[in-house]
């Protein structure tokens, strides 16, 4: 039984500040500790579970955010940059299932710990084939190729509602109520170890009535950016890639994966 993990930084009990998820920044090592240790709970409870693989994605900015010294020794590790063609590096479709950890609502949710959608600098939002998407929609689509459904995520209240709405019948976990971008009533991280290790063991057993998330082609991603600088910096050829006013953009492509690498 074998199952692949991302973990991002936002979503993770006690983290809602940008001085907690900059590398250098002041509060940024305890952060690490705080992410490590929660993907620590994530992997012991699927040992528990009986998982016979598990790799997990270091899936915040740079990839380097895990403290490897400290990390559970029962699974494997993708750390450092990855590019969207291999987003989920040792994906295949022998996976059972994935979890989404510690992840955060698309740009412009309200009450949303650090909502954004990819980067809090490059745009404002991205819509495909019409509907507004975050990153568990387009983490859940690339999962999705590979057959390999997403069964649990976790994150802010604000995230969870969005993984049900996004997802449908899926495993969710809150590790805070969000009250603000960089305020919410926070579970403390030791007993929202516990309660995700529930969680997972609950996801596992539920993994095998939840289907991969899938989106037929032909794609269409719009991008609206912050800067029109931002827009003025990108190749348009007016047929697979089109500026639309100062602000926006137009992808299009019959294959997911390449319109993704294209537009990101």
């Amino acid at each position: 039984m074998k199952f692949y993990v991302s973990a991002d930084m936002e979503g993770i009990s006690g983290i809602m500040l940008p001085d907690q998820l900059l590398r250098g920044a002041p509060l940024y090592e305890e952060a690490r500790h705080l992410l490590t240790m929660e993907v620590n709970a994530v992997t012991e409870a699927l040992v528990e579970a009986g998982a016979t693989q598990i790799i997990v994605k270091d899936a915040h900015g740079s990839g380097f955010n895990f403290i490897p010294e400290l990390l559970h020794p029962a699974a494997d590790y993708v750390m450092g940059a990855t590019r969207v063609e291999q987003r989920f590096p040792g994906l295949d479709s022998s996976f059972e299932g994935a979890f989404l950890i510690g992840y955060h609502a698309m740009n412009g949710t309200r009450e949303a710990v650090r909502d954004h959608t990819m980067t809090s600098q490059g745009w404002q939002s991205i819509q495909l084939n019409g509907r507004m998407i975050g990153e568990i929609g387009l983490d859940a689509l690339i999962f999705g190729l590979c057959g390999v459904p997403v069964s649990l995520v976790s994150g802010d209240d604000k995230t969870c509602s969005e993984a049900e709405d996004e997802l449908g019948d899926i495993v969710v976990y809150a590790t805070k109520t969000a009250t603000g971008r960089h305020s919410a009533i926070i579970k403390p991280p030791l007993r929202s170890r516990l309660e995700l290790k529930d969680a997972v063991k609950q996801a596992v057993q539920h993994t095998a009535f939840c289907k991969p998330y899938s989106l037929p082609g032909p794609y269409e991603l719009m991008m609206r950016f912050l800067h029109t600088e931002q827009a003025d910096a990108r190749r348009y050829d007016n047929v697979n890639a089109q500026r639309m006013d100062g602000l926006t953009a137009v992808y299009r492509s019959e294959n997911l994966i390449d319109l993704l690498a294209a537009a990101f």
